[in-house]
């Protein structure tokens, strides 16, 4: 039973094959690739889809001419002599080869070969091919176009036209150039390309590049010469389309390549010709609308800038390109900023200076020594008189030696010298691990700022496609004109935006230079990416965070941290030393009036000279003798001194308490910090899966009204809402994925421990630490 059904079925089905007409089609091109073949799978897809239920639709196997002209004709016969039903070529070769050979169409040809308007001479009232058996469609593919647009853009003086060599043979192309730039302030370079290139011999005049053909190279061959121009920051230009920005050419005057618009147009076309239509009476334009789109990313690598007033002139895209320049991670950042930062290097110094009144405190307790000399002359009478103690002439020189031997005031301003160093290199500690932040905060602000661009950026390009919905409706008659002027109001309004955007960007990279001590025009490049910024995490900080997924463990986590945070925390060390050194003095001013403090004086007495009257003694007395000595100690102590001691122990009294409140209010401070900021990272992590699903929600939703408003369904204002809803919810989603991580630093701050500038060692080590914390609560 099984197999009398399974033959009936072949049967039914082959009667119904051997019912359908065949339709046999060749096809033409220029050269096999994954991308051609892509294509071609398309093409048969959308023909079979229009066609296959009327026709059996037989295809032939593609043909490559590796652009040779003379083997595309040999290929043409042969589909020709093959009794083909439709030929369909592509490329400009086999547009070359038909023109060359002037050939008589026996068979139905579609030439989809992108015909270029410099070389074919058509009337604007032209909207056929008016060939019999044959019909080319028209794109608006002009070197004349791609040229005078971008000297607007660019302002080049030297242009490198990128062209296939066999073009240059085939195609009076250096002829349409001269015509083109007899009228130009500038000039062109031709740079032709083969199959085998994989790199460009640009002069050194060539100020930019214009890649008008590269159909032989394949893709990486292209992307190698494209990486080559970036390289050299040179702009360029694509004469293909959109698609060529995404590998890092700067800047097109054609719109994206719509490869399933030209496949329906051919599989209509064959449609037409099978109801009995002449391809010669066929439309030969496709709708494309030519305006010039620049890649952000590249044009700013090759130091393109825009005027605000020529923000709404062009279009935006923005690509995953990377230039040669370093771009600089947070924890590259963090290194700089410590190195480099001025405010850090004015505390270095401050710390030199405490060091250098510690050397001075220590200086009491090293011997003073003073030379003296002096003259004197006595007049005549005198000096007989001094019997030989004063001569008239006398000159003499002492050396004087002044040594503490022990002094409480001393010793007590040494040790608080010390006190003070310590407290003040804790305060530098405190104020590098603001700095650290600072850093971070404004890294993660600049990202922010740089996606509120893209962001806005593509807000702005949104509101462009609604407003020409706005002007195709208001063609048809489904919207009015107050529909366009909103719109129109509306550019303005995100132009505004836009620049706003752009020059906030500007700030916060100055806010970062100077964080940097960095020229303030030295251009950065930031690791833009919020999965570079989660692998800079280190594994042992991404399990603590785990951690908070556990209410129980959450809270023991908490007090873990607070833990660590009091324990490595500057501030309390700059407290701790700082009350050392009241302490200190508290002793002194109590004590220190009953300790002596002794000292060693001695001088050297040495007459130069005595001479004139008064030298010689009396008869009977000894000679003066010409040098001595004296040595003397000192003790004293100081038993009352104004009440000064009394007065400054009460207050070294109160200085200590008033350090101990504050000690216990930045205690405090600490603990309800850290668990703010691990409410406020839970909070972020929350925020970012509700605007991620908002912003999944708010994109179908425009959608939905961009289609409903172009159908007459909606009012103007709902697309509007729905837009706007959009800009602000890419924004939260944006902002929410970037506060998680500011947060995530404000932690690290509070307690002290930042893993980025940690070895992985360290890191481990502090995990096994909360763990064992953990375990043992």
């Amino acid at each position: 039973m099984k197999n009398l059904l399974l033959f009936i079925f072949i049967v039914c089905y082959s009667s119904v094959l051997m019912g359908q007409d065949q339709i046999k089609i060749g096809v033409l091109a220029e050269k096999e690739s994954l991308q051609s073949d892509a294509l071609g799978m398309t093409m048969k897809d959308e023909i079979l889809s229009l066609l296959g239920h009327q026709y059996h639709v037989v295809f032939t196997e593609a043909v490559f001419n590796s652009y040779d002209p003379t083997l595309a004709k040999t290929q043409y016969d042969s589909l020709v002599a093959e009794d083909c039903d439709m030929i369909i070529a592509f490329g400009p070769t086999n547009a070359l080869m038909f023109y060359e050979e002037n050939i008589t169409f026996e068979t139905p040809t579609i030439l989809a070969g992108f015909v270029n308007q410099d070389f074919v001479e058509l009337s604007s009232q032209n909207e056929t091919s008016g060939i019999d058996n044959f019909t080319y469609f028209i794109t608006p593919f002009s070197m004349k176009g791609d040229v005078e647009s971008f000297y607007s853009l660019a302002n080049y003086k030297n242009l490198g036209v990128v062209v296939d060599d066999y073009l240059i043979t085939s195609f009076p192309i250096e002829q349409k150039l001269d015509e083109i730039f007899a009228e130009m302030d500038a000039e062109y370079t031709l740079i032709p390309v083969h199959e085998t290139t994989s790199s460009l011999e640009i002069p050194a005049g060539v100020d930019a590049v214009y890649f008008s053909s590269t159909s032989q190279l394949g893709e990486e061959g292209y992307q190698k010469i494209i990486n080559q121009v970036n390289e050299l920051q040179l702009p360029s230009l694509s004469g293909y389309g959109v698609r060529d920005l995404e590998l890092g050419v700067m800047a097109t005057n054609q719109p994206n390549i719509n490869f399933n618009q030209i496949f329906r147009r051919i599989a209509l076309t064959i449609e037409a010709v099978t109801r009995g239509q002449n391809l010669s009476e066929l439309p030969i334009e496709i709708d494309y609308e030519n305006g010039m789109t620049i890649n952000l990313d590249v044009a700013e690598f090759v130091g393109i800038n825009f005027k605000n007033s020529e923000i709404v002139k062009y279009n935006y895209m923005q690509s995953n390109f990377k230039g040669e320049e370093h771009r600089f991670s947070l924890k590259s950042l963090m290194s700089i900023m410590l190195h480099q930062n001025l405010a850090l290097e004015a505390e270095r110094k401050s710390i030199d200076l405490k060091g250098q009144e510690v050397r001075l405190s220590k200086s009491n307790y090293l011997p003073e020594v003073g030379v003296n000399a002096g003259g004197t002359y006595v007049n005549a009478e005198m000096a007989e008189l001094s019997f030989g103690q004063n001569p008239e002439y006398s000159m003499t020189g002492n050396v004087q030696l002044k040594q503490t031997i022990y002094s409480a005031d001393a010793s007590a301003n040494i040790k608080m010298a010390q006190l003070s160093l310590e407290a003040q290199r804790e305060d530098f500690n405190a104020f590098e691990l603001d700095q650290v932040l600072e850093v971070g905060m404004a890294y993660y602000n600049t990202l922010i700022y740089e996606a509120n661009k893209s962001i806005q950026l593509k807000n702005l390009q949104l509101t462009k496609e609604n407003l020409k919905l706005a002007e195709e409706n208001l063609q048809m008659g489904v919207g009015g004109k107050s529909d366009v002027l909103r719109f129109q109001s509306q550019l303005a309004q995100n132009t505004q935006g836009m620049i706003e955007a752009k020059n906030t960007v500007a700030q916060s990279y100055l806010a970062l230079n100077k964080l940097l001590n960095l020229p303030m025009d030295e251009r950065l490049v930031l690791e833009d990416s919020l999965l570079l910024g989660v692998q800079e995490q280190n594994e042992a900080y991404e399990q603590l965070i785990e951690l908070l997924d556990q209410p129980n463990e959450r809270f023991l986590l908490t007090e873990f941290l607070i833990q660590e945070a009091l324990t490595n925390s500057p501030e309390l060390m700059s407290l701790h030393y700082n009350k050392e050194s009241v302490e200190r003095n508290y002793k002194l001013n109590k004590n220190g009036r009953f300790i002596p403090t002794v000292a060693l004086q001695g001088q050297y007495n040495q007459f130069f000279l005595r001479e004139g009257a008064g030298t010689t003694m009396p008869a009977g007395f000894p000679s003066v003798p010409l040098n001595n000595y004296n040595v003397g100690l000192n003790i004293s102590i100081p038993i009352f001194q104004q009440n000064t001691r009394n007065i400054n122990q009460q207050k070294s009294k109160i200085q200590m308490e008033k350090l101990t409140v504050q000690k216990n209010d930045f205690e405090q401070d600490m603990e309800r910090m850290v668990y703010d900021n691990i409410i406020a990272l839970i909070n972020e992590l929350t925020n970012i899966e509700i605007s991620k699903a908002n912003k999944v929600v708010a994109e179908e939703n425009l959608k939905i009204s961009q289609s409903e408003y172009a159908n007459g369904i909606i009012p103007v204002i709902q697309l509007i809402d729905a837009q706007n809803n959009l800009l602000e919810n890419e924004l939260a989603f944006i902002t929410a994925q970037y506060n998680y991580f500011m947060v995530s630093l404000q932690i690290q701050r509070a307690i002290g421990y930042y893993f980025l500038l940690n070895s992985e060692e360290n890191n481990q080590a502090f995990y096994a630490r909360a763990t064992q914390f953990i375990q043992n609560n």
